[in-house]
């Protein structure tokens, strides 16, 4: 009994090792640098880890411009980086790097009841360094984002959204994943923002369990945190 428990023991580790985990955790911290004449300089970076546990699984950082146009209209464009275990086997310590460009139109409309409705999309064009698993490729990846928001108790907000993605690879134009979340901020200070964030993430090979915790801070041009 013992020697078969064992060996179920270690069939559900590998397993694990092997396969996409059910579930992931994701930490992220968003600075932006607001200017007087409407743009801002858009920076964020984050840490997800192989599982439930502080193994990492990828890092990233993303930086952009943002131009401000009204009160319902902005875009933005940048560049990004991700570097990502080639599998979710906790022995295989190679990373693959990816670089990005992306560009970004985003829409939002403010009722007086509190509620804003945030539309946006995102191209982004995407290139792989090769790994001792695959080649190097291209991909470009088009989301779209929409969102509900709904600000309470003063210093609250909850938000409900769902992403859609698809991606043009090697000639094929696929279901890529798609994200429901719901989350829940907190105004620490004036503008500066603590989310916690539960995500839904489908893709082709399975669905995860997400869970976020995202920091977000706004500077302005004269130094004061807006």
């Amino acid at each position: 009994m013992n020697k078969l428990l064992t060996i179920g023991l270690v069939a559900l580790s590998a397993r694990a090792y092997t396969q996409t985990p059910p579930a992931e955790l994701w930490i992220g911290a968003n600075v932006t640098f607001a200017f007087q004449n409407q743009w801002q300089w858009h920076n964020d970076a984050g840490y997800r880890t192989n599982g439930v546990n502080l193994v990492p699984h990828q890092y990233l950082y993303r930086t952009g411009i943002r131009k401000i146009f009204s009160s319902k209209w902005n875009a933005a464009a940048g560049a990004a980086f991700f570097s990502t275990r080639i599998s979710y086997n906790k022995a295989d310590h190679e990373f693959g790097n990816e670089y990005r460009a992306w560009q970004e139109v985003n829409h939002q409309h403010e009722w007086k009841n509190g509620f804003s409705l945030q539309n946006r999309f995102r191209v982004e064009e995407r290139f792989f360094e090769e790994v001792s698993t695959r080649d190097a490729f291209k991909a470009l990846r088009l989301r779209y984002r929409v969102g509900l928001t709904k600000r309470f108790a003063e210093k609250w907000t909850v938000q409900v959204a769902d992403e859609y993605m698809r991606q043009l690879q090697q000639k094929h134009f696929l279901h890529n994943q798609n994200r429901t979340l719901v989350s829940l901020g907190h105004d620490l200070k004036k503008h500066v923002q603590l989310q916690v964030v539960y995500i839904w993430q489908q893709r082709p090979t399975g669905s995860q369990h997400i869970l976020a915790l995202l920091f977000q801070k706004t500077i302005t041009a004269d130094g004061n945190k807006n």
